[in-house]
């Protein structure tokens, strides 16, 4: 493992961005409310969908730059997928780490304007690891594979897969980092909108919000304040509804503001 991202002085707000697929775009309305809000944010931990918007927004924190893409931003931007391609997953990644890439001006995690995480999890080991150094494409791609839909990411003398099967919202790990105030954004609260399954993608998505649901209880526990927003009926698996899914996380964040604006008060935090 590379060597840890040193923060010089403990967080006074960070942000713990959950997976969800395309419901990643409600982070980005989270985001874009907190900006307009004045809301300070020392680091960004993410997971799947949120280590993606994670990257982008730490290394250039400008949510109205970053709006445009991720609204554009259909599948077959960051799926090469090929029912032929592997025995261990139909999409390699590399579409996927070019997008990071060609939009990040960081090579590097520890280059990133404000201080960010990438969750994967170690399948092997079977632990949770956070990568908070080292190259920020294949690391953002660690964090994204899904297992059964993307190959898993060879990095460290580890395999990784989704940093979601572990830890799908990374509250524990801004709690850790002795921040003073824990924002986590839920992008799976809905477990109950998917009420038929019709192809293996929506088993496996189905399956997996099955068993990250206790998990995830454990993890908001510590966080300060949990945003929601309501993403019922809204796909997860297309960038079809992506204006739709910001609109949500921003409405969200915004409902929440006046409860986070107290919690800052509360601990000493001002807001410019």
């Amino acid at each position: 493992m590379p060597p840890a991202r040193v923060l010089v002085t403990p967080p006074r707000v960070a942000i713990a961005l959950g997976g969800g697929a395309f419901h990643g775009a409600a982070h980005v309305g989270v985001l874009k409310a907190l900006e307009e809000n004045k809301i300070p944010i020392d680091l960004i931990v993410g997971t799947s969908a949120g280590s993606l918007v994670g990257a982008l927004y730490c290394d250039n924190p400008d949510a109205g730059k970053l709006i445009p893409l991720v609204l554009e931003t259909k599948s077959s931007t960051v799926f090469d997928f090929s029912l032929i391609r592997s025995k261990v997953g139909f999409v390699s990644g590399k579409k996927l780490q070019k997008y990071v890439s060609e939009h990040c001006n960081a090579k590097n995690i520890e280059e990133t304007k404000i201080p960010f995480i990438a969750v994967a999890t170690d399948l092997l080991a079977g632990k949770s690891v956070p990568l908070a150094s080292g190259p920020i494409a294949p690391s953002v791609n660690a964090s994204c594979a899904i297992p059964m839909i993307f190959e898993p990411v060879k990095m460290y003398g580890m395999t990784f897969v989704d940093g979601g099967i572990l830890d799908n919202i990374p509250a524990d790990i801004c709690y850790n980092s002795k921040a003073k105030v824990v924002i986590a954004v839920d992008i799976m609260a809905d477990t109950d909108s998917l009420k038929n399954v019709e192809n293996f993608l929506q088993v496996l998505y189905k399956s997996l919000l099955l068993a990250l649901g206790e998990n995830k209880k454990a993890k908001l526990a510590h966080a300060d304040i949990v945003i929601t927003p309501d993403l019922r009926n809204m796909t997860m698996l297309s960038g079809k509804q992506n204006q739709q899914i910001f609109d949500s996380g921003y409405i969200a964040a915004m409902r929440m503001m006046p409860e986070i604006k107290k919690m800052l008060r509360s601990k000493g935090i001002s807001i410019e």
